[in-house]
């Protein structure tokens, strides 16, 4: 960009003119001593980036040992008693992955209780770049499980590639996001339910009812789907009034998101997770100067109480919302360098 000037005083003295590419009328000597003078600084930044992934690939490695003796801490029994008796065994700490995701803020409001059964199998979680080389094209976070009696694979996938929005700035966006199909066994599908209803024409009373599967909120139905422009919006954001690509972009963003908490922060200290610590904390109020706030406090109680039907359902209608891009995405995840 070059500066104009006007007639309009010192507030307006300069107007920006833009142009996109290489113009020599509007590259002046100061300019272009200030593009090469750029130039040499982008050589230098790239010089430091070989640098910082060499260390990086080389702490990767302690890392990865770190989070092998974790696993084998956490799995039923060594590799050594076979495979029957590790499915006989229970773990150490029974439902750990479930824990860990339930505390966390991004993952808690997706979790249904039908869920938990099956999370209860998840044996790990771990994370792996889509090119070792080229950092900047993605990831993928693998999710480990047990043999269990609800589907087939042993391993569950989620990859986010990424792309970066301009060489001159680190930001990358996340363009599209490929999950694996689910193989789910016959009947235990917890993404359906199965809902009786009369046929259509049938109006005679006591006639047979069908049994028909309803798709419901689920963790595995949001979490393992295909988001992108050349992907289809999901069925349960049919129904939102926005504008489907603006409800696509939101997805990518809130899952990208979701991607980048597991990648950079859960995965790696899972167990400040499973005990709390690493929870967010909810405000509450200070009880210092407060005297006389009991009774107050009982008619809160009272009113929560008769609410407390109500809180499935809106919680439910809470997740809808979130997955339907109420949010408009987690500010700031979209500006992750790959690390």
């Amino acid at each position: 960009d070059v500066f104009e000037d006007t007639e309009d005083g010192f507030n307006s003295r300069f107007r920006i003119v833009g142009f996109g590419g290489p113009d020599d009328e509007l590259r002046t000597p100061a300019v272009k001593d200030l593009e090469a003078l750029d130039d040499e600084y982008i050589a230098v930044q790239k010089e430091h980036e070989a640098e910082h992934l060499a260390l990086i690939r080389r702490y990767d490695a302690k890392f990865k040992e770190l989070l092998d003796l974790r696993a084998s801490l956490l799995a039923p029994c060594n590799a050594e008693a076979g495979l029957l008796a590790a499915r006989a065994s229970p773990p150490p700490l029974p439902g750990f992955w479930r824990t860990v995701l339930q505390n966390s803020a991004e993952f808690e409001p997706d979790i249904e209780r039908h869920d938990e059964p099956v999370l209860e199998f998840l044996a790990d979680i771990r994370r792996q770049w889509l090119d070792d080389d080229c950092r900047e094209k993605g990831f993928r976070i693998r999710f480990h499980f047990s043999h269990n009696p609800f589907f087939t694979n042993e391993v569950l996938e989620k990859a986010f590639h990424t792309e970066q929005v301009s060489k001159y700035s680190d930001r990358l966006e996340c363009t599209r996001i490929q999950s694996t199909e689910i193989e789910w066994r016959p009947g235990r599908n917890v993404t359906v339910e199965l809902v009786s209803k009369k046929p259509k024409g049938n109006r005679r009373r006591g006639g047979k009812m069908k049994k028909e599967e309803v798709p419901r909120a689920s963790f595995f139905r949001t979490w393992f789907r295909n988001l992108g422009p050349d992907e289809e919006l999901p069925e349960e954001e049919l129904e939102n009034e926005e504008d489907e690509d603006d409800v696509m972009d939101y997805l990518l963003e809130d899952d990208y998101g979701q991607g980048l908490a597991l990648r950079d922060h859960i995965i790696p200290r899972a167990i400040r997770w499973f005990t709390g610590e690493a929870c967010e904390e909810e405000n509450s109020g200070s009880a210092s100067g407060d005297e006389g706030q009991g009774s107050d406090d009982d008619e809160d109680d009272e009113e929560e109480d008769e609410d407390e039907d109500d809180s499935e359902e809106e919680d439910q209608a809470t997740r809808r919302g979130r997955r339907g891009g109420a949010r408009g995405g987690k500010s700031g995840h979209g500006s992750s360098k790959a690390r």
